[in-house]
């Protein structure tokens, strides 16, 4: 549960990083972050270096609350 929170606010917080001269959406900036930073910061749900079915549902899962928290971070600010 702390690695997708932590992907989340990775997210949030890789949405408001200015992208001004690269055409990258901050939903995928958000991803990006939100997957590789928790892998870095935490690691994944496994020990070892085996790809296992846990590494694809990390992957899913802390790309897609990376991805949410930075699409929610755009529409909040876009409304205004």
């Amino acid at each position: 549960m702390i690695r997708i929170l932590n992907a989340f606010f990775l997210g949030i917080s890789a949405a408001f990083i200015p992208n001004k001269k690269s055409n990258i959406h901050p939903v995928l900036l958000g991803a990006i972050f939100g997957f590789l930073f928790t892998k870095i910061l935490l690691g994944d749900y496994d020990r070892g270096y085996a790809w296992t079915y846990s590494d694809l549902a990390f992957l899913i899962n802390t790309t897609l609350a990376g991805a949410g928290g930075a699409w929610l971070t755009t529409s909040i600010l876009s409304s205004k």
